[in-house]
């Protein structure tokens, strides 16, 4: 509440001093109607105040409880949140007639027992012995056509909230004169002109995704009579299926479900789904400055953790930092961009794979060079010694210290980067101390560290074994 909310007392004096000069009014200052009046006029105001201190509130994206808050200030950063990231795998294809195909198109169209779609990512070829082994991933494709009934500047085309909630990533094709055009995403209409055949995303607060066009001067404008297309790469993000499972062809490759059978030769696995509101909230206020440039360190690993969903954290570097680990000079060094980084699910070189695909799309790279630096894994152990309160049990409590402890310092913690903005947070001894003394189960306790490093911040990747450190708990007054 605002210090300059009346109060009953200021409330009443300032409708005393209205109405004595009232003939009428006046023989009520001073009595218990005016003072009852004044009460109820205060509480009407004070309810307003609440009100419209909450109004404010949500006008800032730093204290916006609503969703659709944030949303709104975001789509006035010009920001989009990532997108879900389909799951993927490996099939195998068994020709199962002597009329099967020689091999299988790219984005053959595939769906599970559970009715999730799948599609192969590329071509494959029938061995010998009738067999194919390709990669397929969690995604169908859905278009939405809009016909331009007028040229208008910044012509917005709006997806509906259920496509928007599975898209993947957006296509957009118009036709111009019986010609498809693919265009090209742009961040703010960067360096545009009026024949840029570019577009913008903007996600608004009713939770749709949409498009927007230029405006004749800043990116060009679909004329009338033509057609947009929307192809829409729809995934149902953190879906998992499990080895040997079947999947049926359908759609446009339906018959193919007469000439082949397909298994899953491993999990379907790692997708992410979008990015939650909390994590929203902190990359918009830090994209106002960042708008999808690449120059500075910080850039390089928001850009990445915008770009790789699901990684736990990233680090970037350059030839300063380099050269004193070398401990030498080394020209090689001269605009080299390291980075280093921890994705759960993937191994470092699919993660260096996927750190080279994102940086190829970066335009005016400076003649730069990316180098990626595989991390050096430093796990550490604690042996912990405490005493709980016969209350409790020491198998609950030592089930639940493991698994916070592995929620919160293990190799897989999002506490590394807690805000998913690019930061690499390191552990440091006292922060495990305040941990566990906040948990709240020990009345005393002591830790010893076994196999500690300091990292160096870039690559060293420092964190807790959980599974092999020692846990000894008792209860207090057990040697009494």
């Amino acid at each position: 509440m605002s210090n300059q909310t009346p109060t009953k007392a200021s409330v009443q004096a300032e409708f005393e001093a209205l109405v004595e000069n009232d003939s009428f009014w006046s023989r009520f200052v001073g009595s218990q109607f005016v003072s009852m009046l004044a009460l109820f006029i205060t509480q009407i105001i004070y309810r307003c105040y609440q009100y419209a201190d909450a109004a404010l509130a949500e006008g800032f994206i730093s204290t916006a409880t609503r969703r659709s808050s944030i949303l709104a200030a975001a789509e006035t950063n010009g920001y989009v949140g990532s997108k879900p990231s389909p799951s993927t795998g490996p099939v195998e294809i068994t020709a199962s007639s002597p009329d099967a195909p020689g091999s299988i198109p790219q984005y053959t169209t595939f769906i599970s027992d559970d009715q999730y779609p799948y599609m192969t990512m590329s071509e494959c070829k029938f061995t010998e012995d009738g067999k194919a082994t390709v990669e397929v991933a969690q995604l169908e494709i859905q278009e939405v056509t809009y016909t331009v009934t007028a040229a208008k500047p910044f012509l917005e085309v709006v997806i509906s909230k259920e496509l928007t909630a599975v898209c993947h990533k957006m296509e957009v094709f118009v036709k111009i004169d019986g010609t498809n055009t693919l265009w090209q995403p742009s961040t703010m209409f960067r360096l545009a002109n009026n024949n840029s055949e570019i577009y913008v995303e903007f996600y608004k607060p009713s939770e749709q995704l949409g498009v927007r066009f230029g405006d004749g001067q800043i990116g060009k404008i679909p004329p009338e009579g033509s057609t947009i297309t929307l192809r829409i790469w729809c995934t149902n993000g953190d879906i998992t299926l499990v080895a040997g499972q079947t999947l049926t062809p359908v759609d446009d490759a339906a018959e193919l479900a007469n000439y082949i059978s397909v298994k899953t030769m491993a999990p379907i696995t790692n997708g992410t789904d979008a990015e939650t509101t909390e994590i929203t909230r902190n990359r918009a206020q830090y994209y106002l400055a960042y708008d999808n440039q690449v120059v500075w360190g910080g850039d390089y690993t928001y850009f990445l953790i915008r770009n790789i969903p699901g990684m736990t954290w990233v680090t970037a570097w350059g030839e300063r930092e380099q050269e004193k680990l070398d401990g030498a000079l080394n020209v090689k060094n001269i605009n080299n961009i390291f980075i280093s980084g921890w994705h759960p699910q993937k191994t470092q070189e699919e993660l260096e794979a996927m750190v080279m695909d994102a940086f190829s799309t970066v335009p005016n790279k400076l003649n730069k060079v990316f180098t990626y630096t595989p991390v050096n894994p430093l796990p550490f152990r604690v042996e912990l010694t405490g005493v709980i309160s016969p209350s409790l049990t020491t198998a609950t409590v030592l089930s639940e210290l493991r698994a916070a402890l592995e929620e919160r310092f293990g190799r897989d913690s999002t506490s590394f980067d807690p805000r998913s903005v690019g930061e690499y947070i390191l552990i440091k001894k006292k922060d495990l101390w305040a941990y566990i003394e906040s948990l709240g189960y020990f009345h005393d306790f002591s830790l010893e560290f076994a196999d500690w490093h300091e990292s160096n911040g870039l690559f060293d990747f420092v964190y807790l074994d959980v599974e092999n450190s020692i846990f000894d708990i008792d209860y207090e007054g057990a040697d009494a």
